[in-house]
């Protein structure tokens, strides 16, 4: 048995075990099922801020005692796989999928969790059961268990019941509590029944040493009253009628959800310091539903279109890549599964998108074969040779890609973290695809007979097919590059006259306030909206419509921004979630009152906090992977030392800024015109645009690294990078061209949702093409030549060109034929004089 028939059977089993992962019903051994993101299973995502207290720096001890808090709190509420996480030095990330209550969530988030034991050493209720008859503060409690004190030295006062006053002038700012939740044992609070069996109590379990301080305390305060806090708001304040040697029980008139919930905060422990919300955003699951639906059969076209190309542009090796591409799927969704990747809707954009990424490898390759077959090679000898040639293109743009996807990760939050997973995950796998299954089937086809004949050969592999026609391979774009950078600064100044103007709007995340994403069943007007915002208390609000088709009808998606909600400041952070979700019911409740019935399929409110945080990494991430490209792209390519690299990642890099700022400019026409507007999806859009324009550019790059190697004599670097501009022409624009074609299925028939990241993604694909062709190698040039290439510009002068290409390669052996010999490249006097001798011509064997 042969290297690639062992090979190809590894392939097929871990195919089969890919296949079982991916499809194995949940019941099965090691069947896992797809992780759902908030955006496709609904729920809703909170950024919790800590606050300082009394100026004291928050630690990083602080930080994870609190999210180990938080983490305890989200598991009473039952919620399947939550994630919560840091983020910064003061922050705390929580995701429940498929939360149902989202306000009590939200609430019990908030709360502090302190509970505190007060001895109230000048009280006295309204019957005078305490022991101190001449005490300040008379107690009452009303029905619904909220206590209030009225100051006996001040006849005629009003009682107070506000919990910041009770601490001030009742309990004491400075009282140190005699017992605190740090005491408690945990997870040994417990729900039971009181005396009477009527009404829930909350049973405390003491530690050892606790158990003695409470019995000392209560047999030295007999007939005195015991405040318990929760939050500095009483709970109870019982009087003592004897010692308490055990644990004592909360009794406050609790329900069982209350008396329940109250347990669950005590079990989990109090926070170490209070957490406000910085960021809440809430999503139905209908519209999770809607959007994968959309996403998928928008796939599907996209991945159809695809393997059609792949076929009919590169023949058997097309067929070849698209089993490949089958496979890729295959085994990319199982690791997503095994690795326990959180799906998100921008993830399962970033899987289709790495669809057409996916045959960029196939295509380097096949290319390059192309070349090695039309050199005259047989068929085994090319195929080894376009793998070794095209692996360096691979490799260098896939490493790109990861860098800029590392970025994203590091800078991200959810959704955005989704999308670099999945396409880093994807990338990797489909150099795994490209090089071992392609390879691998390739080498199976050699011994076949019918693959032998030159005849074969040009029918089988599309020796005929390039988008350069003959009379086109001595296309000047080098010597043209003048009029290229004038078109690129004409389509660059319009969008920036736009940016100026205010075209490019920001959303939200980086100006903060509040988005409601709602769905008609029929037609509604924006200013109608506008005008509803604005009876409602929130003027200056804005609406976006966009009309779709939903199960066969047609439906009517707004996108309604606006300011904070109107909570006032002034609230307890303990009632502010409730206060919250109170205003989202009234603006809900009034806006469809004035324009009709409505569903809800999205919320989100950002705070000043988290918009400045946005904008600053977002600035970040760019500069970054600007630099990381730029140092990788330098080391990669210092062919003459560093310095000389420098030169091939700094014009790398001034071609990438030239795409951003096409998408930048396009972005504001669109905000300009149709009122789009830019979040994190769309810094997302900007750095894959980053990865796959240096992408495009590593693959002319890298053929100049070669053939500054096989430097023809007399030859200038000017005509060099033009040779090697129109040798990689085809591989540029079918690398892109498979790209387009599924982000335009995405564009098209993807659903509103990331219709704006999906046009950003396009614009920028399409300026990346033209730029690593019209941009990136003439400014190679221009640097070239301002650093003094002189000699060789003589020496092409004086060694003029005697024959052609064609002539030559039928008088040099097939062995010593370079690669370049796919272009009709003039050659020299003494490349004449050494191929002359050697004129025998030999038959080609495929």
């Amino acid at each position: 048995m042969s290297k690639y028939q062992r090979l190809f059977l590894i392939i097929l089993g871990v195919a089969v075990v890919a296949a079982y992962f991916d499809f194995a019903p949940k019941s099965w051994p090691l069947a896992r099922p797809m992780k759902r993101g908030l955006d496709l299973a609904g729920g809703m995502r909170v950024v919790l801020q800590a606050r300082s207290v009394q100026g004291k720096e928050i630690t990083k001890d602080d930080l994870n005692a609190a999210v180990l808090t938080v983490h305890r709190r989200v598991d009473s509420l039952g919620v399947s796989e939550p994630i919560v996480h840091p983020k910064g030095r003061d922050q705390i990330v929580v995701e429940l999928p498929e939360i149902r209550d989202k306000a009590h969530a939200l609430e019990l988030l908030q709360k502090t969790g302190s509970l505190e034991f007060y001895h109230l050493k000048n009280v006295n209720d309204t019957q005078g059961r305490g022991r101190n008859k001449f005490a300040r503060w008379l107690m009452s409690v009303s029905d619904d268990n909220v206590y209030s004190f009225t100051d006996t030295r001040k006849p005629g006062s009003q009682p107070i019941s506000d919990p910041k006053e009770i601490k001030k002038l009742v309990i004491g700012e400075n009282t140190k509590p005699i017992l605190t939740g740090r005491d408690l044992v945990p997870g040994k609070t417990a729900v039971q029944l009181g005396n009477q069996g009527t009404s829930e109590v909350v049973a405390l379990v003491f530690s050892k040493p606790a158990q003695q301080i409470f019995a000392q305390f209560t047999r030295l305060n007999v007939h005195e009253f015991l405040a318990i806090t929760l939050d500095d708001v009483i709970l109870t304040a019982p009087r003592i009628n004897e010692a308490i040697p055990g644990n004592p029980i909360i009794e406050g008139n609790f329900t069982p959800s209350e008396a329940q919930e109250l347990v669950d905060l005590l079990n989990a422990g109090a926070l170490p310091v209070p957490l406000d919300v910085a960021q809440v955003q809430t999503v139905e699951a209908t519209l999770g539903r809607e959007s994968v639906q959309q996403s998928l059969f928008a796939g599907v076209i996209g991945l159809g279109l695809v393997l059609l190309f792949m076929l009919l542009y590169y023949r058997l090796p097309g067929v070849i890549a698209n089993i490949a591409l089958g496979l890729y799927a295959l085994f990319t969704f199982a690791a997503f599964k095994g690795i326990g990747v959180t799906m998100t809707l921008p993830g399962l954009a970033g899987f289709i998108l790495s669809i057409g990424m996916a045959v960029d490898a196939n295509i380097l390759i096949f290319e390059r074969l192309k070349e090695e077959l039309k050199s005259g090679k047989t068929l085994r000898a090319a195929i080894d040779a376009g793998f070794s040639r095209a692996f360096t293109s691979i490799f260098d743009s896939n490493m790109c890609t990861l860098i800029t996807c590392g970025i994203l990760y590091g800078y991200g939050t959810g959704p955005v973290r989704g999308f670099a997973i999945t396409l880093a995950i994807g990338v990797l796998i489909s150099m795994f695809t490209a090089i071992t299954v392609t390879r691998t089937i390739l080498h199976l086809l050699v011994g076949a007979e019918w693959a032998q004949s030159e005849s074969a050969g040009r029918r089988l592999f599309g020796l005929g097919d390039s988008w350069i026609a003959r009379r086109g391979r001595h296309f000047d774009i080098i010597g043209k590059r003048a009029y290229y950078f004038i078109f690129s600064t004409l389509v660059i100044i319009p969008g920036l006259i736009f940016w100026y103007s205010g075209g490019l709007k920001k959303s939200i995340e980086f100006t903060g306030g509040s988005s409601l994403t709602v769905t008609f069943e029929q037609p509604v007007n924006s200013d109608r909206i506008v005008s509803a915002m604005e009876a409602i208390g929130y003027p200056g609000s804005q609406a976006l419509i966009s009309q779709q088709k939903q199960g066969g009808r047609e439906r009517y998606m707004a996108f309604i921004r606006m300011k904070r909600l109107n909570v006032p400041e002034n609230v307890p952070s303990e009632k502010a979630a409730a206060a919250r979700t109170a205003e989202q019911q009234r603006v809900q409740n009034e806006l469809q009152k004035r324009i009709g019935e409505f569903e809800i399929q999205e919320y989100s409110e950002v705070g000043p906090t988290v918009s400045k945080e946005l904008t600053t990494k977002a600035i970040v991430a760019v500069a970054l992977a600007s630099i990381a490209i730029v140092m990788y792209l330098s080391f990669r390519f210092a062919i003459g030392g560093f310095l000389n690299g420098l030169k091939f990642g700094t014009c790398a890099v001034i071609a990438l800024i030239h795409d951003v700022l096409v998408v930048l400019g396009a972005s504001a026409i669109f905000g300009h015109f149709f009122g789009w507007e830019i979040d994190s999806l769309f810094v997302t859009a900007l750095l894959t645009v980053i990865g796959f324009s240096v992408h495009d550019t590593i693959v002319v790059f890298d053929r100049i690294r070669e053939n500054l190697k096989h430097r023809m004599r007399g030859e200038s670097f000017e005509q060099l990078a033009n040779r090697s501009i129109l040798q990689t022409f085809a591989r540029s624009v079918n690398t892109s061209f498979t790209v387009v074609l599924t982000l335009l299925a995405l564009l098209l028939f993807g659903g509103p949702v990331i219709k704006h990241f999906i046009a950003a993604l396009l614009v920028g694909i399409i300026s990346g093409t033209y730029s690593s062709i019209f941009n990136a190698t003439p400014l190679v040039v221009v640097w070239e030549n301002l650093s003094g290439d002189k000699g060789a510009s003589r020496r092409a002068v004086q060694d003029r060109p005697l024959v052609t290409g064609e002539r030559v390669k039928e008088l040099r052996p097939v062995a010593e034929r370079e690669v370049e010999s796919e272009e009709q490249e003039p050659v020299t006097a003494t490349q004449w004089n050494k191929a002359k001798p050697k004129a025998k011509k030999k038959k080609r064997r495929y």
